[in-house]
């Protein structure tokens, strides 16, 4: 499946040499081999990252050991090498390899582990460097700790069964691996923990080998027998314990870490290490290498190399983790540097091959800085593993990762028929049959990376498979893949790659993940006896999309795309309309990374990083922008016909993107003429919508459409539009006037805010054109309703009652209107009216009179009330209503009473309404004036109510000036009595009393009384005003 690891031979012991190899170690660019006759090789790696890596012999220390030395570890921080040989734990210096210590205490060890970190000092919390050595001695576990350049020893623990491992599981926990499982003991304290796996229930297998619910239970009472117990470093706080097949993981406090399945081992290994990001483990056995994935403990590959028994991983740098990507194997004679290949490679290989699940795995636990544009290459592996999921009919699970990455909406929509893609799809039911009785490529599985093994490749012993190398496979469905469009395109070079293997293997040999299986298996009868067997059935090729089948995939594909368009609706006000440039709202975070969720930030929208800012680039997001809107409203349209019928109406009046061309087609072919009526008012292609409301609404009733028939959907249609579209409205308003003309006018008069927003002029001008009574409607309702004051409107209002009187003299109701409207408006043309109005015809003396008042021409108003009208109630009443608008001028009764007494010829003399008005009104003239007007041969009798109405009026003045003198009196007084009041009151001083402004003392200074009863000092009294 994968060339992880490749196997550099870098040292072979020569025939003669009779001694083996017993321990390796590696630090830097320096390795140390421990022989079996005590002597120490030396060397320097060179080329240690290349096909040419060799050894260069530096020393050979001969006297190193009197005996075998079996194992090797160095402390790089005080440059100390420990080795454990003779039964004894010895202590060299690590530059010139001279004997330092040998520590008489371990003797009869069998084991040890070394640790070095950052510690505190419990009482100066100053950080620093704590170097700590554990050695295993039967039952005993002894613990050192460095200090002023010797070891000083610690506790000592006596476990309950032989030390055959260890591992520090951090600076203060030690993982001791005994005959009958694993304790964690705590350095500080002593106190130890046994680590037990948990029992489950059913006593369902945990491992190949043995069930979990025996635990480490099953090799107790054993003694030495068994495997040895392994634990190994995951690259983090995580440990894997091995006994037997059995595995367990915990963390550095040595909990058990729950819902981690069991690695799938076929035989116990001998040896277990974490090679970043690797899991590897050794079989003496077997004589082989296995390489896994620590995530889905899928084996990835497998190495043969002859007598290995020595398998040695570096201890990762603190601060990188994949520094201990290299490491060593060893047999009695020779010794093997294990590179790692390219991850791009890597990545590649497992695309290449199908195996999705584990590239998908692979980019994930891998570091960032390692990968050029990880994210992308994950989201881009993502997406390839969607589509096997939906060529295996898996369709919520595809729909559910297309969604997580966020995958372009036409990267899902072309998996279906053109029913649904259209020109997009790849997908065409006569290629699909004839593919599905060939060769069908099987997608990766979700379950393979949590949950139990589901093939052949995950039982025990299963061998990886290199992918075979074939011809380029034959196009999908007999037509070459359909390329990503540029428009919407956004992903780098560096996922092209990917993205043209998975066109290129869309239908082609290669196998899936769970495909590799069929090689030859290196699995022996006992491993066999436990092999997980695949009983899952995976539909062969890709789906076939008709019937329920095309309806089940659509339903996901629905709920896909609706989650897409919730996250472009930030781009768009609710009108559809662009907000502004998409780069404007692209999060800070999506312009300078790729980790962003956002569909068309990331991927799409920042493509380039800085944000590209030009108005090139502007416009090439828009319309990518617009066109994956359009996409998706589009394709969601088409899918609610097939699958929810009843959501094409709420959906077409709700979308703002459809293409206009599929919807207007489809709802003809449906006879769904309402919807397609909200669609065309959404796309605002209103003469279109008017036009097919026209054509319903003529004709006799249709079943397809019977709300359309009738002008009531077109007058409500044209209510609906905007001003912009005046020469719409105009156009189709036409024949609702003609059918109901009442019904009709509420397209220009209804209460809304596009029936008031309207041009009025244009509308008068067309109305007038239709009809007066038209015209004076709607002119009525601008004026009368909405207050316009605009005095175009109103003399033209005045004009077309003029123009129905003249029509129709003894219409009364136009007159009353017109005599009302006259008296009311102050807004129109007084001149122009006037000139309209005949001088001679009875049936406008009222009006002509009420135009002169407007004017201010009071005379001619009057003489028409007096000598035309012969009204002189109403000549009364029209100098009563100037003077109260003008109280100071009462002259308009002089002028009335002038015409009455001085007529101009040939009128004559009205002295009876003269001395009515002077009884009435008298008291408002000039004396002197009115009796001057008087004719000679009047008697005094006449004038008695005239004389009367004066004298009460002199008198009333003078009984209102003497009250008020006495009022202002007796206000003079009382304030002469408050003053003295005020005046006479005393204030005594004493020696404490305080200032109320400063609060210093008052003493004996000026002081001011407020008029509150405060007392201060004057000066205060002048600061405060």
């Amino acid at each position: 499946m994968l060339n992880a690891f490749n196997a550099h031979s870098i040292f072979e012991l020569a025939p003669k040499e009779r001694f083996k190899i017993e321990s390796l170690l590696a630090y830097g660019d320096k390795l140390l081999l421990g022989l079996s006759n005590g002597t120490l090789r030396h060397y320097k790696v060179l080329s240690p990252d290349s096909d040419q890596i060799s050894l260069e012999l530096l020393r050979n220390i001969d006297k190193f050991s009197r005996r075998s030395i079996e194992l090797l570890a160095c402390i790089k921080e005080v440059q100390i090498l420990v080795s454990l040989s003779d039964n004894y734990v010895h202590i060299h210096d690590l530059n010139e390899f001279t004997l330092t210590e040998t520590l008489t205490k371990t003797k009869g060890a069998s084991t040890f582990a070394v640790t070095s970190n950052i510690e505190r000092d419990e009482k100066t919390q100053i950080p620093s460097i704590v170097s700590r050595l554990a050695v295993g001695i039967k039952k005993r576990l002894l613990l050192y700790s460095w200090h002023d350049e010797e070891f000083l020893e610690g506790k000592e623990v006596v476990l309950s069964g032989a030390v055959r491992s260890l591992t520090w599981a951090s600076g203060g926990k030690v993982i001791a691996g005994l005959a009958g499982g694993f304790v964690v003991v705590d350095v500080q304290t002593g106190v130890t923990k046994e680590i037990a796996p948990p029992e489950t229930k059913g006593g369902g297998a945990s491992g190949p080998a043995t069930s979990e619910a025996a635990g480490w239970g099953a090799y107790m009472g054993m003694g030495g027998w068994g495997s040895k117990p392994l634990s190994t470093h995951l690259g983090g706080d995580d440990l894997l314990l091995v006994k037997d097949s059995t595995t367990l993981f915990i963390d550095s406090e040595g909990a058990i870490i729950p819902n981690r399945r069991p690695v799938p081992w076929p035989a116990s290994p001998d040896a277990v290490a974490f090679s970043y990001p690797y899991l590897v483990s050794l079989s003496t056995g077997k004589q082989h290498l296995e390489v896994r994935n620590p995530s889905t403990y899928t084996l990835l590959q497998t190495i043969h190399l002859n007598n290995i028994s020595i398998l040695h991983v570096p201890p990762p740098n603190v601060s990188l983790v994949h520094a201990g990507k290299l490491f060593y194997i060893s047999s009695p004679s020779q010794v093997w540097r294990m590179t790692a290949a390219d991850y791009e490679t890597q990545i590649k290989q497992l695309v290449e091959g199908d195996h999705l699940d584990e590239a998908i795995s692979l980019l994930e636990i891998l570091e960032s800085v390692l990968l050029d544009s990880k994210e992308e290459q994950l989201r881009e592996v993502k997406m390839l593993k969607a589509e096997r999921l939906f060529e295996k009919r898996k369709y919520r699970e595809s729909m559910d990762l297309f969604t997580e990455v966020s995958a372009p909406p036409e990267r899902v929509i072309r998996l279906f028929p053109k029913v649904i893609a259209g020109d997009l799809s790849v997908c065409d039911a006569a290629a699909s049959d004839s593919i599905n009785s060939g060769e069908a490529a099987e997608g990766s599985d979700a379950g393979s990376r949590a949950g139990t093994p589901e093939c052949e490749a995950c039982s025990p012993g299963a061998e990886p498979i290199t992918p075979k190398k074939t011809a380029t496979p034959p196009p999908l469905n007999g037509k070459p893949p359909t390329p990503i469009p540029k428009k919407l395109s956004g992903a780098n070079p560096e996922t092209s790659s990917i993205r043209n293997i998975s066109l290129a293997k869309k239908v082609g040999d290669a196998g899936s993940i769970f495909s590799f299986g069929g090689g030859k298996s290196h699995v022996d009868d006992d491993a066999a006896s436990i092999a997980v067997k695949h009983t899952e059935t995976i539909p062969d090729g890709p789906p076939v999309l008709e019937g329920p089948e095309l309806e089940k995939a659509a339903d996901q594909l629905s709920a896909h795309l609706n989650d897409t368009r919730q996250a472009l609706s930030k781009y768009f006000h609710p009108d559809g309309t662009l907000r502004g440039d998409p780069g404007d709202i692209i999060s800070n975070a999506s312009s300078t990374s790729s980790t962003n969720r956002d569909p068309f930030e990331a991927s799409f929208l920042a493509a380039s990083k800085p944000l590209d800012k030009s108005p090139e680039a502007c416009a090439e997001r828009t319309e990518k922008l617009l066109t994956a809107a359009r996409l998706i409203d589009t394709t969601l349209f088409k899918i609610y016909i097939i699958t929810r019928p009843g959501l094409v109406g709420p959906f077409v009046r709700i979308q703002k993107h459809g293409d206009p061309e599929v919807f207007s087609e489809k709802l003809r072919e449906l006879g769904k003429f309402t919807e397609l009526i909200d669609f065309l008012y959404q796309r605002e292609l209103h003469r279109e919508a008017l036009e097919l409301l026209l054509q319903f609404g003529k004709s006799p009733e249709d079943e397809r459409a019977p709300s359309l028939c009738g002008p009531r959907r077109t007058i409500a249609y044209l209510q609906s539009l905007k001003a912009d579209y005046i020469d719409l409205v105009l156009e189709f308003s036409l024949w609702p006037l003609e059918v109901d003309p009442s019904f009709g006018m509420e397209i220009f008069t209804a209460d809304s805010e596009n029936a008031e927003s309207l041009p009025r002029a244009k509308v008068v001008e067309y109305l007038q054109s239709r009809s007066t009574g038209f015209a004076i409607q709607y002119l009525e309702h601008v004026i009368h309703e909405l207050g316009d004051q605009t005095p175009e409107f109103h003399t033209r209002l005045i004009w077309l009652y003029l123009s129905t009187l003249k029509q129709t003299p003894d219409s009364v109701h136009h007159s009353e209107k017109l005599i009302a409207f006259l008296t009311t408006s102050k807004q129109y043309r007084s001149e122009k009216v006037l000139g309209w109005l005949p001088r001679e015809d009875p049936a406008f003396y009222e009006a002509r009179a009420i135009v002169l008042r407007n004017m201010g021409q009071h005379k001619a108003a009057l003489e028409i009330y007096v000598f035309k009208l012969h009204d002189h109630v109403k000549a009364e009443e029209y100098c009563t209503q100037i003077h109260l608008t003008s109280p100071t001028t009462p002259t308009i009764y002089h002028t009335l009473l002038t015409l009455y007494l001085r007529p101009p010829p040939p009128h004559t003399t009205h002295l009876t309404p003269a001395l009515n008005l002077l009884s009435r009104h008298g008291a408002r003239l000039e004396a002197s004036e009115t009796l001057a007007l008087i004719p000679e041969g009047t008697t005094m009798s006449s004038l008695e109510s005239y004389f009367q109405s004066r004298i009460r009026t002199a008198n009333s003045k003078a009984s209102t000036e003497r009250l008020t003198a006495m009022l202002r009196k007796s206000y003079l007084v009382d304030v002469q009595d408050r003053l003295l009041k005020e005046q006479g009151v005393a204030i005594v001083v004493g020696e404490e009393r305080s200032c109320g402004v400063c609060h210093k003392r008052l003493g004996a200074s000026v002081l001011w009384r407020l008029a509150s009863g405060v007392v201060v000092h004057y000066g205060c009294a002048q600061k405060v005003g």
